[in-house]
């Protein structure tokens, strides 16, 4: 241990700065003891703190023992602490200055011995010694004082952790058995500290978990997200006795809007988070960084140590903790990231509540719209809460995965060939949704296992800007496949009542008119053409022509002939021989063969039947036809 002993203090005595001249250490040495029995002294003190982990009161006794055992007229003791001499106990008569004086090491008899690590006895004269006269303090009446004797208190690890130090008002003879009390006293002093640190460390720790605890119940038990942020804020400040205590979320556009603030300012702050304030994203800020951010938001006078700490779900960024503390405590920052823990789980669980429910909430509404009968009270309602202006003009938006059929039909045989990767569908409708909000303020989107529906608020002109958006910034081809989801629009929808069939419309546009193209992509409603017609008999009407052409059919699934292409070629050109076999490339005369074995084989007179009747019958067979291939293949999901 660095500390001195009485020894040794002895040889040094001669040295002026102590104070002492030889005659004085003879005098010292040979003087009557005053302390009638020392170990009974020691017995005491030792006594004294082994009576409990409480340092008030152990120095305070030991104050009341030294002060009797050298007979002085005032004990002090003292700590350091944030680099000053903190006086924690002294003699009764000046025990309302505990916690009040502070002696800066160096300054003063007190402050000397911290700073020279030695003891030190002034015999008289205190005022008149240098170390004194430069900084003396009038609270402890030091000029009453004569006599003066400080000895420093050694931590474990050497370092000074505090100072005793007796007064006398007239010449005092110290003697070699008082200041060997002193410094076992100091000794032990330094023992019963460390381990009242200790003690208090631990205590300070527990309490700081079971408040930590309350406030992780508080948190769980809020009932929706502006409770939770209010209790982070409040909380968080309370537990840290911190001076401010801000909640920040993560807003699109990387920006930090200011949530919930105790005490509370304006919520309207928002911080660009892609400056500097990028470092509290993805990481807790730094110490230079979080003085600078501190000093940007509570300025540069704020005192205290800035914290932040980001709030953290898996791999989402939340938003961030921003705390000013007084102090740095050990464990502030781990206590703020437990905080910013419970509060990212709170908000997140929260959100998904929010979302489920906003979800459902949006299910129903679509439901309402897409059976009709609802009354118009109950659908303003939900297009109250959603945020949806039934009055005013729009579309219906309805998408669906389709997997394309290509690689199927390629065989076995094929050689195989490297694309890059496609996109999923889901990817792709995210995709869809993200792009179509940025352009069109006010949608509604509903997301389906397998597909997705979605109210856009445009007009007849608009109808064919959406498509183009969706065509050309959406649905390109990845290398040589192409995206795999087929889009549908309705046409302009206008009243509530209008949206029944908006949403056959929009279902309509984007099944049939990928199997019109033979593969995934967007159609409007007006795109599928007469098959517009032939949908709303599809399902209805079962008439000779149809079970005459699926016979047709039949044979051209066995020889590949393609009769019934030829057939409604011809009824489109309305019987025009020349203009039929230009549109599908042979002669005449091979149409006409054509013609007679279509007449054979579906026992047709083409010169008798109804070609209206008959054209439409074929558009009917041909779809029926395209979804049964389609749903073979498993092309629609």
């Amino acid at each position: 241990m660095p500390q001195r002993t009485g020894r040794d203090r002895v040889k040094a005595e001669g040295d002026p700065s102590t104070g002492l001249g030889r005659s004085s250490a003879r005098r010292a040495l040979t003087a009557i003891r005053r302390v009638p029995d020392e170990r009974a002294y020691l017995y005491q003190i030792i006594q004294t703190i082994g009576s409990g982990p409480d340092l008030q009161t152990i120095l305070r006794g030991v104050v009341d023992l030294v002060t009797e055992a050298t007979a002085c007229h005032a004990c002090f003791i003292y700590l350091v602490r944030d680099g000053s001499l903190v006086l924690r106990a002294a003699s009764k008569v000046y025990a309302h200055q505990e916690g009040k004086v502070r002696i800066p090491i160096g300054e003063g008899l007190t402050g000397w011995v911290a700073e020279a690590r030695r003891s030190a006895f002034i015999r008289e004269k205190a005022l008149e010694d240098p170390r004194v006269r430069v900084a003396y303090f009038p609270e402890l009446d030091e000029e009453r004082f004569q006599s003066l004797v400080s000895v420093p208190i050694f931590a474990r690890a050497g370092n000074v952790i505090g100072v005793i130090t007796l007064h006398a008002e007239a010449p005092h003879e110290f003697a070699q058995a008082d200041l060997d009390l002193l410094e076992h006293t100091a000794s032990l002093i330094a023992g019963a500290a460390e381990n009242a640190r200790l003690y208090e460390e631990a205590t300070t720790r527990v309490a700081l978990l079971t408040d930590l605890s309350r406030l992780a119940q508080r948190i769980a038990a809020a009932t929706n997200i502006e409770e939770v942020l209010s209790i982070v804020a409040s909380g968080g400040r309370e537990l840290l006795s911190a001076e401010h205590c801000e909640i920040y979320l993560l807003e699109p556009g990387d920006r930090l809007s200011l949530r919930a603030s105790s005490p509370e300012r304006s919520l309207r702050r928002v911080l660009d988070a892609r400056g500097p304030w990028k470092g509290v994203l993805g990481s807790r800020a730094g110490v230079e960084e979080a003085r600078h951010l501190g000093g940007l938001l509570w300025g540069q006078d704020a005192k205290g140590t800035a914290l932040f700490v980001p709030m953290v779900v898996g791999e989402e960024q939340l938003g961030t903790i921003a705390a000013m503390i007084p102090a740095l405590a050990a464990d502030a920052e781990s206590v703020l990231a437990a905080v910013a823990s419970h509060a990212a789980v709170a908000i997140k669980q929260h959100q998904l509540i929010e979302w489920l429910r906003e979800k459902n909430l949006r299910k129903d509404f679509f439901e309402a719209l897409a059976r009709g009968g609802a009354t118009s009270q109950q659908l303003a309602g939900q297009a109250s809460r959603l945020g949806c202006d039934l009055g005013a003009p729009q579309v219906v938006l309805h998408l669906v995965s389709w997997e394309g059929t290509s690689a199927k039909r390629r065989g076995p045989s094929a050689a195989p060939r490297t694309r890059p990767p496609t996109p999923s569908w889901r990817d792709l409708a995210e995709r869809v949704e993200s792009e179509i909000k940025a352009r069109y303020s006010r949608c509604l989107f509903d997301h389906g296992e397998r597909s997705v529906r979605a109210l856009i608020p445009i007009g007849e002109e608009g109808i064919h800007e959406l498509a183009g958006l969706i065509r050309s910034g959406i649905l390109h081809r990845v290398g040589e496949q192409p995206a795999p989801i087929s889009v549908g629009i309705s046409n302009v929808c206008h009243g509530a009542a209008s949206f029944r069939h908006g949403f056959e419309e929009a279902a309509a546009a984007a099944e049939v008119g990928a199997l019109i193209r033979g593969g995934p992509g967007i159609s409007t409603y007006e795109d599928l053409g007469p098959y517009k017609y032939v949908l709303l008999s599809e399902k209805t009407v079962r008439d000779h022509y149809q079970q005459t052409l699926e016979r047709l059919m039949e044979y051209d699934g066995k020889r590949d002939a393609r009769l019934l292409d030829t057939l409604e070629t011809f009824l489109d050109r309305r019987g025009n021989i020349m203009g039929t076999s230009r549109a599908l490339y042979i002669h005449p005369n091979t149409l006409r063969q054509r013609l007679a074995r279509v007449e054979q084989v579906a026992e047709l007179d083409l010169n008798q039947v109804d070609w209206l009747s008959l054209a439409i019958a074929i558009k009917v067979v041909k779809l029926r036809s395209m979804r049964n291939s389609a749903g073979a293949d498993g092309g629609e999901g």
